[in-house]
């Protein structure tokens, strides 16, 4: 079956889709982020208005636990991907963060969206608008947010994590090869700019044969080999 319809119906959802406000913020460290619902509301109308069902599934294969993401178009066409689970806390609550996490990365992966990159939409609303000072927000008690302790505990690794280049290049070299999504692999030199840098000036091969596994891992990523 063609999927030109598909296709297209998803090339016009885009254009409708809305940018995710990051509407939460992690307790630990006080950076906001988009929640699940938040890019939900942003993505799912549009997809709906042109014929598309979104469905998030678990499930599970010799690679661990995933999140499965797909756009199913009422033509027949679908579009589909993976986001595979790593929780860092044992149990159904682990799981159930690592999910979360996992179908808000998916769904924003497989939507081509970013959330915005402003930290405060009110602050910059009010730099391009002056308006009246708005009254103080009561203070309200509130409840534990999975996102933002799954957040946590990952930064909390990242800070705790083995420091020696060997060490580096065994947790880089993991990551690497796990990541099903070209998106996940441009977010791995981000989240260990650091960690690269302490590789190179240890040892110039050793850094040289990380970057070129991350090449070829992108070159298949993008040939369509998982």
């Amino acid at each position: 079956m063609s999927n030109k319809d598909a296709i297209a119906a998803l090339a016009l959802a885009q254009s409708q889709m809305k940018t995710p406000h990051k509407d939460a913020t992690n307790p630990h460290f006080r950076n906001r982020y988009a929640s699940l619902k938040s890019c939900i509301k942003a993505i799912k109308p549009a997809l709906n208005d042109n014929g598309f069902a979104l469905i998030q599934a678990a499930g599970k294969d010799e690679q661990g636990h995933y999140i499965q993401t797909t756009f199913e178009h009422t033509s027949g066409g679908l579009f589909s991907s993976k986001f595979y689970m790593e929780p860092e806390k044992k149990g159904m609550q682990g799981l159930g963060s690592a999910a979360t996490y996992a179908k808000r990365y998916g769904l924003l992966g497989l939507a081509g969206i970013e959330p915005d990159e402003e930290a405060d939409d009110d602050g910059n609303e009010a730099d391009e608008k002056p308006t009246a000072p708005k009254p103080k927000p009561k203070p309200q008690i509130k409840k534990p947010d999975p996102e933002a302790e799954h957040d946590a505990a990952v930064r909390e690794e990242q800070n705790t994590a083995p420091s020696t280049p060997q060490q580096l290049k065994e947790i880089i070299d993991d990551k690497i090869k796990k990541a099903t999504e070209t998106w996940q692999l441009k977010n791995i030199p981000k989240e260990h700019s650091k960690d690269f840098n302490v590789i190179k000036k240890h040892d110039a091969k050793m850094s040289a044969e990380l970057n070129a596994y991350y090449k070829t891992r992108w070159d298949q990523l993008n040939t369509g080999e998982r």
